[in-house]
């Protein structure tokens, strides 16, 4: 009675054996806990701490036992050169970061996911993109970047604002020069699906390309494609954090964790703590993302999973 019982359960669904899979990696589920925590600290944080971040105080800035004080009770990370609290500092300079790393992988993962679809179904176009792709990939990113942000960087700010226009050129200077690698995934799966007994049928009964396409190539790279964008978010926040180290991200009273790094490593021998903490931040959520990675990787495997 209990095989026949169990012959009629409802089959497992795929996400349930990736979740699954996914639990049981140690290191993934470690870096969830960690990203989770970094989250939590940079969006429910300034809901606790309710410190402004980019406050002066006068009287501080004036007197030198304001600057750049320890950590104390009043201030757990220590302040600033003008005697802003790093606490509140850290936490909005964090939201900042995970949001150009968000936006930007979402940028890259749009245009390498088009770019690999279109050259891997179309065959007449598959020479074209790629040789695209190979012209963005012998491109050095940061040079490039700097230029990007060197010759548009006050007139996009001109327009937008300081704060909006420096995060729409950092965040669309990330996107279109970090597409390429996505691009190449994408382009594998689609080649190999394309020739697999379900698109032929649909091929062979008039189906158009484009629902081909939606209906049964996307679905089928997916996986792919969220891999790709883990290690996207990590790459973005990696440079972001350059570009604000070299001084060419956001304006000063608008802080990232690069920013903090370069107000910082002025003093690092007097004041260590005003870098050690925002790179110990980048570092964590850099490496949780990539853990996380590894581990979706290994969940959307269907040669290893159950292992």
């Amino acid at each position: 009675m209990t095989d026949v019982v169990q012959s009629i359960e409802a089959p497992r669904s795929q996400w349930r054996d990736v979740w699954d899979q996914f639990r049981h990696h140690k290191g993934a589920m470690t870096g969830l806990f960690v990203l989770t925590l970094i989250v939590a600290f940079v969006v429910i944080g300034p809901l606790v701490w309710r410190v402004d971040g980019t406050y002066i105080d006068p009287d501080a800035a004036k007197m030198i036992l304001g600057r750049n004080k320890p950590p104390s009770w009043a201030h757990p990370l220590g302040t600033d050169q003008v005697g802003r609290d790093m606490l509140a500092r850290m936490m909005l300079g964090g939201k900042v970061s995970l949001a150009v790393g968000l936006v930007a992988m979402l940028v890259s993962i749009f245009i390498g996911t088009t770019v690999g679809v279109l050259s891997g179904y179309f065959r007449r176009m598959d020479g074209v993109l790629m040789r695209l792709t190979d012209l963005f990939l012998s491109l050095p990113l940061l040079p490039l970047l700097l230029v990007l942000m060197f010759l548009y960087g006050e007139r996009v700010k001109g327009v937008f604002g300081p704060e909006l226009g420096t995060f729409l050129l950092v965040v669309l200077g990330i996107g279109v020069t970090s597409w390429m690698h996505s691009a190449r995934i994408v382009r594998g799966n689609v080649l190999a699906l394309k020739e697999r007994e379900f698109v032929l049928a649909a091929r062979s009964i008039g189906t158009p390309s484009r629902r081909i396409i939606t209906r049964h190539i996307l679905p089928n790279v997916v996986s792919a494609v969220m891999v790709a964008a883990t290690l996207g978010i990590a790459g973005a926040i990696i440079t972001e954090s350059v570009l604000s180290f070299l001084g060419l991200g956001f304006p000063p009273d608008f802080p990232t964790w690069g920013g903090l790094l370069n107000e910082g490593y002025v003093n690092l021998t007097t004041y260590p703590s005003r870098v050690i903490f925002p790179g110990i931040a980048i570092s964590l959520t850099v490496l949780s993302v990539n853990y996380i990675g590894d581990g979706l990787r290994d969940a959307l495997d269907p040669r290893i999973r159950g292992r």
